[in-house]
């Protein structure tokens, strides 16, 4: 599901459903808005239908938190060690590289790519991209760079790989969002993650635009079909 932007104001009767309404919604034909913070108002959002299929992530040399094999640098190895500098700690639980003389120890850590290697140049990842988003990933090479990575604990790493929980940034607070109770359980004690401006001038931050992307990317997996369960490693989306 898509959703363009317009600018028709919200009714203001029936009022809006609150968004920490705990009860089922009832049946019935609702309205989606969008609150701009900047701008303190309400955007309409109209939901479109879009066939997209989006493949389970695939591993790739700088998610891991080990050399490569032959012991010769890879073309991951400098975004792995900038943004292992930059980040320092995974940042979402806040667990940080063990110390010792002959540098860090991130056993358990791992570099996480925000938007996949494997959607660069394919349709239907691009689809979802704004203009700018796409202009900073045209190839493998420009997305296999820090702004498009960040340091998390293996195990957060695989659950954000399959879009189990993405972040919603709202200025300087960046929410952690859970698309199903039963999905990333170990978040429930996190509510944010420490997203913050790089302390490296060499080094570029993590990308807000492509941090959406994937935000954008599960809310059309979890909300696919009516909620209809998408088979395990396969999320073919039809909304």
């Amino acid at each position: 599901m898509s959703f363009s932007i317009g600018s028709i104001p919200p009714p203001k009767e029936p009022p809006p459903l609150a968004r920490t309404l705990t009860s089922s919604v009832k049946e019935g034909h609702y309205m989606i808005y969008l609150y701009d913070t900047r701008y303190k108002k309400f955007v309409s959002a109209w939901p479109e239908l879009v066939l997209a299929e989006f493949k389970r992530r695939s591993r790739s040399a700088s998610q891991t938190c080990t050399p490569s094999p032959s012991g010769t640098p890879s073309r991951n190895t400098g975004t792995r060690i900038a943004v292992r500098m930059r980040d320092k700690y995974c940042l979402v639980t806040g667990q940080a590289a063990v110390k010792r003389a002959r540098g860090g120890n991130f056993t358990g850590l791992e570099v996480a790519h925000i938007y996949p290697l494997m959607g660069v140049g394919v349709k239907e990842w691009i689809a979802i991209l704004s203009a700018s988003a796409r202009a900073q990933v045209p190839t493998r090479q420009a997305a296999d760079r820090p702004h498009n990575a960040m340091l998390l604990r293996a195990d957060i790493h695989s659950l954000f790989d399959d879009y189990q929980w993405s972040i919603w940034s709202d200025q300087s607070i960046h929410k952690i969002v859970r698309f199903e109770k039963s999905g990333a359980t170990v978040l429930e004690q996190y509510p944010t993650a420490n997203i913050r401006p790089s302390s490296l001038n060499t080094t570029d931050p993590c990308s807000m635009e492509l941090l959406r992307a994937h935000l954008h990317v599960a809310l059309l997996i979890h909300v696919r079909g009516v909620g209809k369960r998408a088979v395990a490693g396969f999320n073919a989306t039809l909304l």
